[in-house]
């Protein structure tokens, strides 16, 4: 009997790998279309062009444009009627370039083409990897802050701009690069980035926050960190952890895929999830996710109700034994109205929709931001802040919001 098992389990894992293998596949495909269309889309506005300097004085001139009128509403401001911009600066992950220097020259020369601009390069560094170089961007004058690099760069550059009228743009340089992602910022074009927020819109988004400890006592007194797209505690984390940052360098977010293969078969805990309006629920999980924004790399739709601009993180908490009842949660990702048979359940998968969340178990368990992990925890909090981050995304763009 024993043998049998060892046997099942071994095969459960050999399945899930070959699945993994052809899910890569698949993924692969897709997003290399989906690069596709989105740079030929880049590629045609700039051909396009846009309103010559008489039109964008004659905007600015004329009184309030639409992107003072917005607020933290999710209200979108008008293509072309943004306040001047006189400085864009730049906050740079200088590992994730090969050649800093040619991304510099295509920077400067994007924005010089649009805009009577200067720019400025703030390079960000192990000991601070961007919350300094934005602050100091913003004492300097900036009007706009690119963030360039991966989903770490964008969290810290939005952890000081949230909160204030400064706006923020994105030239996506990671692995995920899952922001931009969901708001269609063109992903392998510099370029095309810097076009998408000099000539975009304000979009008023909202932010995550997060607080952790191994008490309710540390938790309160624990500084709270941001997070834009989506955190996570358990298996998720665990994922982030086990993957090989030089397969992520070589094939980028597929390595997750692999990374994850070992979080399969680990062990639920029990947990008590508490929501605002004092209901607790005690269940079994693999992981907890929080989502402010729901779209993954290959077009995966994991929360369909989270969006960036309702005021509400998308809660999932996820529950499953062994490979099989991993099978029926990544089903139920895929199609949300699938259900396991009954007598076949081997996994459980609750959602909420919600303005905050406090999530408990006995054994602590890793935390990752937006694809940085964090420490291990018992306790966590978890709040959304409405409309408090002034985002550029391309004109006409609705990903991600309501």
């Amino acid at each position: 009997m024993d043998l049998t098992l060892l046997l099942l389990s071994i095969a459960s894992v050999v399945i899930a790998a070959v699945t993994a293998a052809l899910l890569v596949v698949v993924l692969r495909h897709l997003g290399r279309h989906r690069r596709e269309l989105a740079a030929l889309k880049a590629t045609t506005e700039r051909l396009d062009g846009r309103p010559g300097p008489a039109a964008s004085g004659d905007a600015a001139g004329g009184g309030a444009s639409t992107a003072d009128a917005a607020g933290p509403d999710g209200d979108v401001a008008e293509a072309g009627t943004s306040d001047a911009i006189g400085r864009v600066a730049v906050v740079l992950n200088p590992s994730k370039f090969a050649r800093t220097d040619a991304f510099r020259r295509t920077v400067t020369e994007a924005v010089e083409r649009l805009e009577d601009a200067e720019t400025v390069f703030y390079e960000t560094s192990i000991d601070d990897p961007g919350r300094g170089q934005t602050e100091q961007a913003v004492a300097e004058g900036a009007d706009l802050v690119l963030a360039a690099g991966g989903d770490g760069t964008v969290r810290m550059v939005a952890s000081v701009l949230a909160g204030t009228d400064t706006r923020m743009g994105i030239i996506p340089a990671g692995t995920g690069n899952l922001l931009a992602r969901n708001v269609d910022v063109p992903l392998e074009d510099p370029s095309a980035a810097v076009v998408a927020a000099l000539t975009g819109e304000d979009r008023w988004v909202d932010v995550g926050w997060l607080r952790v400890g191994d008490s309710v006592r540390a938790v309160r007194a624990a500084e709270r960190q941001i997070f834009l797209v989506i955190a996570g505690f358990g298996a998720d984390a665990e994922m982030i952890g086990y993957t090989d940052p030089r397969m992520k360098k070589r094939i980028g977010w597929i390595a997750y895929v692999f990374g994850g293969i070992r979080t399969v078969l680990g062990r639920s805990v029990d947990v008590v999830v508490q929501l605002p309006d004092e209901s607790r629920y005690a269940l079994k999980a693999r992981t907890v996710l929080l989502g402010n924004v729901g779209r993954l790399p290959g077009g995966l739709v994991l929360m369909p109700d989270a969006t960036i601009d309702n005021g509400q993180l998308e809660v999932v908490v996820a529950g499953w034994r062994g490979a099989a009842g991993f099978s029926q949660v990544a089903a139920q990702v895929v199609n949300p109205r699938l259900r396991p048979r009954i007598g076949a359940k081997l996994s459980t998968m609750e959602r909420y929709l919600t303005t905050g969340i406090r999530v408990t178990t006995t054994k602590p368990q890793p935390v990752q931001l937006d694809g940085d992990t964090d420490v291990e925890a018992t306790h966590l909090v978890a709040t959304v802040d409405p409309g408090v981050l002034r985002l550029r995304v391309p004109s006409g763009t609705r990903a991600g919001t309501r």
